[in-house]
């Protein structure tokens, strides 16, 4: 394009840019984004071992009669306490289960009626767990 000519349109554009112009319009523009996600979690997992060793001793009496119950401590340092339940008969009819307060405690005293044989099962507990192979006595009775 010559100058007098682009002077009587009005303008002037010097011939040097127009294809630079053009080559910057020409080139394609292109953008790459990569993102990765991880994720992670850490399972704990543990046992509630139930408490060992249970045994008994009968006060027998006229009027009213208890038994003894005794174990060893459970190992779950996190347990809360145990869940004792002793059944009347041979099963037949039971008393409610007994929640046991405090993992160091080992023993209790609880009334039994004469003239019927019980058995009793123990059992760890963790907040709404349970201990699974949980020792069982019996039959006991005055």
């Amino acid at each position: 394009m010559d100058r007098r000519r682009c002077t009587r349109l009005g303008r002037w554009a010097p011939t040097g840019l127009v294809p630079v112009a053009l080559l910057l319009a020409s080139t394609p523009a292109s953008a790459a984004m990569s993102a990765r996600a991880t994720a992670s979690a850490t399972f704990a997992s543990a046992t509630l071992a139930p408490p060992t060793g249970l045994t008994f001793t009968k006060a027998c009496g006229t009027t009213s009669s208890t038994v003894t119950l005794r174990w060893t401590a459970t190992t779950s340092t996190y347990a809360t306490g145990y869940l004792l339940t002793y059944t009347m008969n041979g099963g037949s009819s039971g008393t409610s289960p007994q929640t046991v307060t405090g993992r160091t405690t080992v023993t209790g005293t609880y009334p039994i009626t004469n003239g019927a044989t019980y058995v009793a099962t123990l059992a760890s507990t963790y907040r709404g767990w349970t201990s699974l192979g949980s020792p069982t006595i019996g039959p006991f009775g005055c």
